[in-house]
């Protein structure tokens, strides 16, 4: 082989690269999910859905969370931006079942306004849940937050199979206020590894997906 055809070869193979890397970057971008603004006056509320399975796309095994837009309708994504300095309430429907904890550390809620969650619309607050029934948590490193899930029962009836889900099939309700503090940009992710068969110890996938189990919390 000639020099001149090696480096005909070795230009084409180069550039069959770059368009191949090009064409991933383009679709790996069209594909990320959307950012969701809380704002508003008063205390804004923040409404989130985690489910076992989208039952639908791509990844349909996959568990993930959700997030409701102002007007009311569901999307799948995981990157929020909200008020700084602000006070924040977040509301979690939680259709995913129990898996428990691996560290019960994180049964403990933490860095939220009295550190106390209501669930299931109770009148009292708590601060800690049964290591075992937890389904996921929202855990935020860089602001100090992590909040256990609670799941719905394995046996419970008329479980969500397709989200988004609706508040006529089995669930729990999980309630709790947040302070944003000063701008920034945070990434949060569920401690609970919690992805589907395939993945090394419930690990990866969903797991590392922004979008599915982890996401960004954009303090503006």
């Amino acid at each position: 082989m000639t020099t001149k055809v090696r480096a005909v070869i070795v230009a084409g193979l180069f550039g069959v690269f770059v368009s191949g890397f090009a064409a991933y970057v383009l679709l790996f971008a069209r594909q990320q999910p959307p950012v969701v603004s809380v704002s508003g006056g008063g205390t804004p509320t923040l409404v989130l859905q985690t489910v076992g399975t989208l039952g639908h796309g791509h990844h349909g095994d996959w568990p993930s969370y959700l997030v409701q837009r102002p007007d009311g309708s569901w999307v799948r994504s995981t990157t929020f931006r909200l008020p700084a300095n602000s006070t924040v309430r977040v509301k979690v429907f939680e259709y995913d079942t129990q898996t428990g904890l691996r560290n019960n550390f994180f049964a403990l809620s933490q860095g939220i306004v009295d550190g106390g969650m209501e669930i299931d619309g109770g009148a009292a607050t708590v601060t800690s849940v049964d290591p075992s029934t937890v389904a996921h948590t929202w855990t935020i490193p860089g602001m100090g937050i992590s909040v256990p899930l609670v799941g719905v029962a394995n046996d419970a009836p008329n479980q969500c199979t397709i989200a988004p889900c609706d508040e006529s099939m089995a669930h729990r309700t999980i309630e709790f206020v947040i302070r944003t503090g000063k701008p920034g940009h945070y990434r949060w992710q569920c401690i609970v590894p919690c992805a589907p068969g395939g993945f090394l110890f419930g690990n990866g996938g969903p797991m590392q997906t922004v979008g599915y189990m982890g996401g960004f919390v954009d303090v503006a």
